[in-house]
Order: structure tokens, then sequence, then C-alpha cells
């Protein structure tokens, strides 16, 4: 008996193990809706996960943070869970966001549901989703930065154009009211377009003022 628990559980983790890697194949959608230069490869959304991660760390380093750090990065560990199965969808996607929430806690329950903890990781998901805990308003706010922080890298790189993005971006709202308030690249527009969603937070809004000014490229 003991011995079919044990290879039970084997399978299972690899069984979610290699589920869990198909995000590798999985490239950030707001660079490939932009139609950001080829010539280098895009952020996978593992990237994104593991630089959101050391973006978390530094920030707990150098600010007095009154949080659960462990909590933190195991909740950015998993929150991109169901792109696995839905991909990445974004506010341009077409896809509603009770759609995707929808589709996403179906995801996350097939993603999931050999584990044996799997209460563990979809609660920390579940956490993420609804911010009302300091560790989930701080991990929420650490995945927008590194959105922000990779727009700017890329802008700087000379990797956005006006000219290369589609329509549906260049003539949204959300783009035409950046411009009006001086974003001049599409990097500009991509921060801009996020700056009051770190408004009520000082450390936050700091960084993200000076990121703007910040040279990524020497």
């Amino acid at each position: 008996m003991e011995e079919r628990k044990i290879s039970n559980a084997l399978s299972n983790v690899l069984t979610f193990y290699y589920e869990s890697i198909k995000l590798k194949e999985v490239e950030r959608s707001g660079w490939v809706d932009r139609n950001i230069s080829r010539d280098q490869r895009v952020e996978s959304v593992p990237e994104h996960v593991y630089s959101t991660q050391q973006l978390a760390l530094a920030i707990y380093s150098e600010f007095d943070l009154d949080i659960d750090i462990y909590k933190v990065i195991c909740m950015i560990a998993v929150h991109e869970t169901e792109e696995i199965y839905i991909g990445d969808l974004n506010p341009f996607s077409g896809v509603l966001p009770i759609e995707k929430a929808r589709l996403g806690k179906l995801a996350v329950d097939k993603a999931t549901s050999c584990l044996r903890k799997k209460s563990f990781i979809t609660s920390l998901i579940d956490e993420f989703n609804e911010r009302e805990t300091s560790e989930a308003q701080f991990a929420y706010l650490c995945d927008k930065m590194d959105a922000d922080a990779m727009a700017k890298k890329y802008d700087d790189e000379g990797r956005f154009s006006f000219d290369m993005l589609p329509s549906k971006i260049l003539e949204s709202e959300r783009t035409q009211k950046a411009i009006e308030n001086g974003a001049k690249t599409v990097g500009e527009i991509f921060i801009e377009s996020d700056v009051p969603i770190y408004e009520g937070n000082e450390i936050f809004s700091e960084l993200i003022q000076f990121l703007k000014k910040y040279s990524v490229v020497v």
C-alpha cells in the first residue's frame, strides 16, 4: 500500500511538472500583440514569473515591508498556472474579464487536479486574484511593474515603434489617453497606461516614475 502511495506521488509530481513546463513555449502576448522586433527572442511566461520574483525580492530587500515574502514568492510562482491551457490573455485579446476568470478557474483546476495539495496552490492563486491581503497586493503590483520594466527595456533597445502597432492597440482609448498624458514612444505608452495602478502605494508610485528616467541600455 505504501509503495502504491509513493508511486502515485511520483507520478503526480511528474504529471504536474510536465504540464507546467508547457509554459516555456508561451510568449508574453503583450509583446507579440505590439509586433515587437523579432530579431531577438521575446520573453516567455516563465521568464516573466522569474523576473517578477526577482523584482519582489529586490523591493523587499530595500524597503521595510511587513509582508510574508515566502508567500509572495509562492504566489508569483503559480499565478500564471491558468496560461498552460488558455494562453496569455490580455486586455486586447477580445475576452471579457468575467470569461477570462471562468476559463482561468477551469484551467487551474485541470492543471492541479493530480496534486494532493491542490488546495494550497489554488488558494494562493485565488488570493492573488482577489488582492485583499498585503501579500497579494504586493505580488500583483510586482507583476504589473515587471511588465512596465520590460516595456522600458524593449523601448530602450529600439524594439518598439508606432508604425508596428496594430490599429486595435494604436486607436484604443488606453493608448490615446497615454499619448495625451505625454507618452511619445510605445514603451512610454505602456508605462503611462499603468501609472494609475500604482496610485496609493508610495513605493511603487515612486518606482514607476523613476523607471521613466532610468536608462536600461548604457
